[in-house]
């Protein structure tokens, strides 16, 4: 292209502003400005970037082709509205939206006015979880567990909504199947809304899965284990460590224990260079709006079932 396209991000705090920085990393797209709520901190972001700063995401249209939401997540649906009205192409961070009529409402939209919108499910980028992906063979059993300590950060939505809705997304895709059936519990230790919980999914393929989530967590933990029939697999998806356990002859006590890492990649470069594709080349994005709206309606089943 001779013209690159126009970028900016809306939401330039913690996370905001690594996706900004992204952009200005991608040699196919300029990075026209970012946007804050809090004007001083658009302002900050922006000078440290050499772009210009908006204090009112509606001064964007007409200036940018695609955008990059990381406001909060209450604010998701207003702000990406707007964007795809204007005909402005959307990456919204997880959640999509705050509730799924507002997800519902925000794709039908896009589908009317031919506009992408994707979601950043950012684990699908993960490379432990892309090189997991290759040895699974008819796996019977997952285990998801995601630990964080507290942050207030995040915390104007539940444990479900700020970190399950990650591991919700793998459930789907690592699965290949729907949910057939859910049983769990939670609590609040010291937000309103849910700080932990621990459910257990029965696949319509048969498949177990168990996803454990807390950020009142001492220590931080990402992880995912898989048992299947020849092997277990253990991913480490923070360090980028796996281990697979092959039992020895016979299925007798001796087995072979294989150790190795994966290379570090950037996986929100990864994300943000995926969306940009997918609107230069016109292709769907690796982890679409229905994605989005799939992993929210599961994540709201459950926060029913947990709350009675």
């Amino acid at each position: 292209m001779s013209k690159k396209l126009r970028g900016a991000v809306v939401g330039v705090g913690y996370l905001g502003k690594f996706h900004a920085q992204k952009y200005k990393n991608n040699p196919n797209v300029e990075l026209v400005g970012v946007c804050d709520h809090f004007p001083a901190q658009a302002d900050k972001i922006a000078m440290e970037l050499g772009v210009k700063s908006f204090h009112k995401p509606q001064d964007l249209i007409g200036h940018v082709d695609l955008v990059t939401i990381a406001a909060s997540t209450l604010s998701h649906f207003e702000l990406a509205k707007m964007f795809v009205e204007n005909g402005v192409h959307v990456n919204v961070e997880k959640p999509i939206t705050a509730t799924v009529p507002q997800a519902e409402e925000l794709l039908a939209l896009a589908a009317k006015k031919n506009v992408k919108v994707a979601v950043g499910h950012i684990e699908r980028f993960n490379p432990a979880i892309n090189d997991l992906q290759k040895h699974l063979k008819n796996p019977k059993f997952i285990e998801l567990n995601r630990m964080a300590p507290y942050n207030k950060r995040g915390s104007d939505v539940s444990v479900l909504h700020d970190l399950m809705i990650h591991d919700m997304d793998l459930l789907f895709w690592l699965t290949g199947s729907e949910i057939e059936s859910m049983t769990g519990t939670g609590t609040k230790l010291i937000s309103k809304e849910l700080d932990t919980a621990s459910v257990s999914f029965k696949m319509k393929n048969g498949m177990q899965v168990m996803i454990n989530v807390s950020r009142v967590s001492p220590v931080a933990q990402r992880s995912i284990r898989v048992l299947q029939d020849d092997c277990t697999l253990w991913a480490q998806t923070g360090t980028l460590e796996l281990e697979k356990v092959v039992p020895g002859p016979g299925g007798d006590e001796f087995l072979t224990v294989t150790k190795w890492s994966v290379e570090k990649a950037d996986a929100l470069q990864r994300e943000t260079d995926a969306f940009i594709d997918c609107v230069l080349n016109d292709k769907q994005p690796v982890v679409t709006g229905l994605d989005g709206l799939k992993a929210l309606k599961a994540i709201e089943d459950v926060q029913r079932m947990i709350e009675g």
